[in-house]
């Protein structure tokens, strides 16, 4: 299996799922009024666990395509199917719902419940994860401006279009990144890049590379693609290589496309 999910793990039905959140909420309010805003994110888990039953911390969901692997942890199951994510900083933010969203995507859990302890009332809401792995294993490929490279080893296409078949779109964007520089090689790892404005050299940049003039980049759009790319030019103008080669995985179409300088 190309994802493994702890064991007992099944989708609850709807009333079961609403009445534990309003149990469990119920204890996060509590623990929140009585120690305050300034804890560790661990520090309410291990309360909240304490306070309820059939609570699991730290379940692990990993991620596996050959020889890659990765693991991600949910913060906390209850009743095998109820899963909740917690933060104590200080706004909840898009990076938090994409992280959860991920989780649930790949558990195949459709909603969960993502909780904020750090502001002087506790922000919760909602997470729903609407797409099945079925759906987002279905997606279109479009490579008609996509020229692969001449060194073996080193095309993305099949190297990209093998794990998301596994594993579906609309997840991580780092968990794409990381398979694809794994497969490809460490050779081609985060390197500086030297940045020129107006003729001048005004630093570096890091960015993976797939040869010495040829930078790679892999994106999770489903809108604006158009502007990314105009972006994405406007990079590799101020720098000394050659092209980018582009990978957007969106959720219904996987695009490839080669940029040049």
């Amino acid at each position: 299996m190309p994802i493994h999910l702890p064991e007992g793990l099944r989708i609850l039905e709807e009333r079961e799922f609403k009445q534990i959140t309003y149990e469990v909420m119920e204890i996060a309010f509590a623990v929140h009024n009585e120690m305050g805003c300034l804890f560790d994110e661990l520090i309410y888990k291990q309360a909240i666990a304490q306070r309820y039953r059939d609570c699991r911390m730290e379940l692990p969901i990993q991620v596996v395509a050959g020889t890659f692997s990765k693991t991600y942890y949910l913060d906390l199951l209850v009743g095998g199917g109820a899963p909740f994510e917690f933060k104590a900083a200080q706004f909840i933010v898009e990076r938090h719902r994409a992280q959860f969203l991920n989780y649930l995507l790949l558990a195949e859990l459709p909603h969960g419940k993502l909780v904020n302890f750090r502001g002087h009332l506790l922000e919760h809401e909602f997470i729903n994860a609407t797409w099945t792995r079925k759906q987002r294993t279905s997606f279109e490929v479009e490579d008609r401006d996509y020229k692969p490279m001449s060194s073996p080893g080193s095309d993305l296409k099949p190297i990209i279009l093998d794990f998301l078949r596994d594993w579906g779109t609309c997840l991580d964007v780092e968990l794409y990144q990381q398979a694809a520089v794994h497969f490809l090689g460490d050779q081609h790892a985060i390197t500086p890049v030297e940045i020129f404005c107006g003729g001048a050299k005004v630093g570096c940049q890091k960015l993976h590379l797939l040869s010495p003039d040829t930078t790679l980049c892999i994106s999770v759009l489903n809108d604006g693609l158009d502007r990314y790319e105009a972006q994405l030019r406007r990079l590799l103008k101020h720098t000394n290589l050659r092209a980018t080669q582009w990978v957007n995985i969106g959720r219904k179409l996987v695009e490839f496309k080669t940029l040049y300088r």
